[in-house]
């Protein structure tokens, strides 16, 4: 009983360091936050540096189009992604996926507002760029109440990534569940063995 007591707390142990896994520690733009003008790149702050490998970030406006331009760059412990500098001004929603640096992907959602384009137009057409104050740019929402579930959205993401377990764990614990039937098939085999040398 001893040698399975401690197989079975070999195979426990791991559990609890193997949940640990990046999370967020900071956007910019912040949820919810208004600006001037779109950025020129989006940044998502983590807590240990993400691999490249499998990193995604959209930046979508409320028509769904996408204005992410180019792949995401790892500076550190960030991730960046540039942004479109045809993007007009409005309500963006940045959808992010990330693998953190104990190879479980990631994932969040926050949004921001722009009353300015981040070019000289609020549009692709360049001969739109002169209209001035006579071509406004499109209706700007004002979603700072309403878009604090975001933050929560995000936070729930980062907490139920932190239930995954690593593949190279799961790889360890069946390598351990099978000496364990061995060591109990030994075990009975030998009890067996015994009792039929007794009588």
């Amino acid at each position: 009983m001893s040698v399975l007591a401690v197989l079975v707390a070999v195979v426990l142990l791991p559990v609890a360091p193997a949940s640990a896994h990046d999370v967020v520690t900071g956007t910019n733009p912040e949820d919810g936050q208004s600006l001037d003008a779109v950025p020129e790149a989006i940044e998502v702050s983590f807590s240990n540096a993400p691999l490249s490998m499998g990193s995604e970030i959209l930046i979508k406006d409320a028509a769904g189009t996408n204005w992410a331009e180019g792949g995401v760059e790892i500076d550190g412990n960030m991730a960046v992604q540039p942004v479109n500098p045809e993007a007009p001004a409005g309500e963006y929603t940045v959808t992010w996926r990330v693998v953190s640096s104990d190879s479980h992907p990631i994932d969040g959602s926050f949004s921001f507002t722009a009353t300015d384009g981040a070019g000289a137009s609020s549009s692709p057409n360049p001969e739109q760029a002169g209209a001035g104050s006579s071509q406004p740019a499109q209706p700007v929402a004002e979603p700072a109440a309403p878009e604090q579930p975001q933050a929560e959205t995000q936070q729930a993401a980062a907490d139920e990534a932190d239930t995954g377990v690593p593949l190279s764990f799961v790889i360890v614990l069946a390598l351990l569940v099978i000496a364990l039937g061995l060591v109990v098939v030994a075990v009975v085999a030998r009890r067996r063995r015994l009792e039929s040398d007794e009588a």
